[in-house]
């Protein structure tokens, strides 16, 4: 992209703004292959919830984030963090002026599948492109030079995602149920070990998974990244077997895990799974969620 020229400043030194940054969570997922550019083709639908972290925006003297966060990081977290890579990304782009402090509010667990930290990017970018300096399509290319989630974040909140995540369409099918119930056992997953245990070629017409290289949607539940995350995480098979006991109208692994969610049609019948399976292991990470089917 060939960076623009703006005096509009960022942020005005005395703005203070709050964003909402809801979780995701993949109601199905497919794998079609993997690119010759070492990302994977894939057919997702996914869903925004009600789950979010919290960013407080403010203009400073220069950039700096700071985070409330319940949960360990490793070392490099804030040197990665796609919040801090959004603002100075759409500052490049954009050549607006000025600079922000951020402050980061995490509710959304880490590495959990439920791409916190790409919902965060996401948020400060449509914030900032708030007066449309860039178009859906610049917009939608920055998102995509983050990561592979960030694009969905920018909107519909219930969509179907293709090719590496950069192609998003809004969900036209029924509507899944909307009350969630997720549970995180805990276990860290990395992202590229469950993607490499799949065993693919940079070939992805090859696809030991899609030969036919279907391209429909998959049925909510459907995620060729279960096996792989069982396999490398065999914990994770006692939280499959909760989940599926809880009577839910569907159970499934979101993105490569170790998140597992449990939809149901009516509120209280979540609620009730909700303290069920807080009865059955005290470390499990544990919450309810509404989808979120509109903007």
């Amino acid at each position: 992209m060939i960076p623009r020229k703006s005096s509009a400043p960022l942020l005005s030194d005395n703005s203070r703004t709050v964003l909402k940054a809801p979780a995701k969570i993949n109601l199905s997922l497919k794998v079609l292959g993997r690119r010759p550019d070492g990302f994977h083709e894939l057919v997702s639908l996914m869903a925004a919830v009600s789950l979010a972290d919290e960013i407080i925006l403010a203009g400073a003297e220069e950039d700096r984030i700071t985070f409330d966060c319940p949960w360990p990081v490793d070392e490099g977290f804030l040197d990665q963090n796609l919040v801090m890579r959004a603002i100075k990304g759409f500052r490049a782009v954009t050549g607006q002026p000025g600079f922000l402090s951020a402050h980061v509010i995490k509710n959304i667990p880490l590495g959990a599948g439920l791409g916190g930290g790409s919902s965060d990017a996401a948020a400060v970018l449509k914030h900032l492109n708030k007066n449309g300096v860039l178009s859906p399509a610049e917009l939608q290319a920055l998102a995509l030079d983050l990561g592979s989630d960030v694009p969905f974040g920018l909107g519909p909140p219930l969509a179907v995602a293709r090719g590496r995540g950069q192609t998003i369409s809004p969900w036209s099918g029924p509507l899944p149920p909307p009350y969630a119930v997720l549970i995180n056992p805990g276990c860290h997953l990395s992202t590229g070990l469950v993607f490499r245990k799949l065993g693919l070629t940079k070939e992805f017409w090859r696809n030991n998974l899609s030969p036919d290289l279907d391209r429909n949607v998959p049925e909510i539940g459907q995620n060729d990244l279960l096996a792989p995350a069982l396999a490398l995480c065999p914990g994770l098979k006692e939280v499959m077997a909760a989940a599926a006991s809880l009577g839910g109208e569907a159970y499934g692994l979101s993105g490569s895990g170790p998140t597992f969610w449990i939809l149901f049609g009516r509120e209280q019948k979540a609620l009730t799974a909700l303290e069920e399976v807080r009865g059955l292991n005290t470390g499990w990470w544990i919450t309810f969620s509404r989808l979120i089917l509109a903007n």
